[in-house]
């Protein structure tokens, strides 16, 4: 359980940050590493959504050892990772997987997987080596880097994404500074009173994500 549950909105200076991004920036430090963590799925699914969804992030190669010499890197049939695959990830896998955690995961068990395939079809006791290899698009330093780095996220990025999200995740508790965050926009689910958006008929234009288009 992250907080205490704040009861109702207080009114706060709209225009006025200091005292929300204080209380952000002094909470415990296993608080502060869940916020982040929560951050930077968010961040990936935000990022990933704009992209094309049978882009390939990622692909495993392999080459065997035959004949006194190794082959060069092949790629194996049917092992990539896809952006759809990244996005499944970040949405169905429990505890806020982030974007390294998701090719982390992949790359665990087909690294492996495309190994024992090879197994079957080389000649007993060929030595095999098989690797992740990045998309250059999708390598870690070509992306977002507040969905790689916690230390790039700051009090304002945590701020702009409760405000643009409806509700902390499911079976979470508001924050103790959820009362902050009413006068800067957001939604009933942080325990704010609704905006002219929530009543807004089906059919606008959705707002845009915080800190800009990165994709």
């Amino acid at each position: 359980m992250l907080a205490p549950l704040a009861l109702g909105c207080s009114i706060v200076d709209p225009e006025d940050r200091e005292e929300l991004r204080r209380q952000i920036a002094t909470m415990p430090t296993p608080e502060t590493k869940l916020y982040k963590r929560w951050y930077m799925n968010w961040r990936a699914k935000d990022w990933l959504t704009g992209r094309n969804q049978n882009d390939q992030v990622g692909k495993i190669q392999c080459r065997d050892y035959e004949r006194g010499g190794w082959s060069g890197w092949y790629d194996r049939p049917d092992k990539v990772l896809t952006v759809a695959d990244v996005v499944k990830c970040l949405v169905t896998k429990p505890d806020l997987p982030t974007y390294l955690f998701c090719f982390e995961e992949f790359a665990s068990w087909v690294v492996d997987d495309a190994r024992g395939e090879l197994e079957k079809l080389l000649p007993a006791f060929t030595d095999i080596e098989c690797k992740y290899v990045w998309d250059s698009r999708y390598e870690p330093e070509k992306v977002d880097p507040k969905m790689v780095d916690p230390d790039a996220i700051g009090p304002d990025d945590l701020i702009d994404a409760m405000i643009a999200v409806p509700a902390p995740p499911p079976g979470w508790a508001l924050p103790r500074f959820a009362p902050l965050l009413c006068p800067l926009g957001a939604g009933p689910g942080w325990g704010c009173p609704p905006r002219p958006s929530d009543t807004t008929p089906t059919g606008g234009e959705p707002a845009d994500p915080p800190g800009g288009d990165h994709r």
